[in-house]
């Protein structure tokens, strides 16, 4: 048995916050899936998929009469550019897609990181090849070999438009390593992506509904939980339920009802509370001054 009131809509406040969480993974992590991708190959759906989603600009390269107009999905930036001219599908193109479980809302930008750990692939010198992103949505080795043709231009930056070694796609949990050149001597980077770790940081917008219930010293001093009731020795159980009776230690003017929980129904249906709240303890009601008691629900 329920008493109602009503919450004062005015006081009511949404305000949003945003949370990042880094997330380490790897070949094994459930969902996460790696594979290549040729033109014109078994699996030439994948490859038309993404060129069609995030390379293409205003009308696929495909025959004139399968043409259709559309807006890709790659990276549109003020300040930096997302370079998309390295996706050719030959030899291949190496895919990894993450669940969004793991991401949110997105991979926050510039805090990815790739390491191979296949045991072939090493350079010369026992280290393993490392990409990460540029911020843009462009991939680029830390460690890569410029002796071998990896860095097409060492006069410009590592992650330039002639050095980057692919595209990741933020909010879509796609990595996509679309050089085909070598990392470091016989290491290719369509090699990688088969055995490796991965590291970001997470991105979620924490929405905050926050409602204020006040009780005046004059509301709610009473209580209709059947435990009040006086129960005579030959009663049972339902006949408890029903009695008019109440306990002597009820009825004093001393006494005073504690609350435990408090529920937020819709207007005008009391049948099925939208939200639920459980206090930590139960909380005496006073009657001589207000209460106040402060709801938040983190959407």
């Amino acid at each position: 048995m329920y008493v109602f009131g009503e919450i004062d809509k005015s006081s009511a406040t949404i305000e949003s916050n945003f949370v990042s969480y880094t997330q380490n993974l790897d070949t094994s992590s459930n969902g996460v899936q790696s594979f290549k991708i040729v033109s014109g190959s078994t699996n030439t759906n994948y490859w038309n998929s993404l060129n069609v989603m995030f390379y293409t600009s205003g009308s696929p390269r495909f025959p004139s009469e399968n043409k259709f107009l559309l807006n890709n999905l790659s990276i549109k930036s003020t300040v930096g550019e997302q370079f998309l001219k390295k996706y050719h599908g030959y030899p291949s193109s190496s895919v990894i897609t993450i669940p969004s479980k793991y991401y949110g809302e997105k991979i926050k930008e510039g805090s990815f990181h790739f390491t191979d750990v296949s045991g072939s692939n090493v350079s010369s010198d026992g280290a393993n090849p490392i990409i990460v992103d540029d911020g843009f949505g462009n991939l680029y080795s830390t460690n890569a070999n410029s002796n071998f043709g990896t860095l097409k231009d060492s006069s410009n930056s590592i992650s330039s438009s002639d050095n980057y070694v692919g595209n990741i796609f933020y909010d879509k949990g796609l990595v996509v390593i679309t050089e085909t050149g070598s990392w470091s001597g016989s290491v290719k980077y369509s090699d990688l992506a088969t055995n490796y770790k991965l590291a970001f940081d997470s991105f979620n917008t924490i929405t905050t509904h926050e409602y204020n219930v006040n009780l005046t010293p004059q509301s709610y001093n009473l209580t209709t939980n059947y435990s009040i009731r006086n129960v005579l020795s030959t009663d049972t159980e339902p006949v408890k339920l029903s009695t008019p009776f109440i306990g002597a230690e009820f009825t004093s003017s001393d006494f005073q009802p504690y609350i435990t929980t408090i529920n937020l129904y819709q207007d005008g249906d009391y049948e099925e509370p939208v939200i639920q709240a459980t206090l930590p303890r139960p909380i005496r009601k006073s009657d001589k001054i207000n209460t106040r008691f402060k709801i938040k629900l983190d959407i």
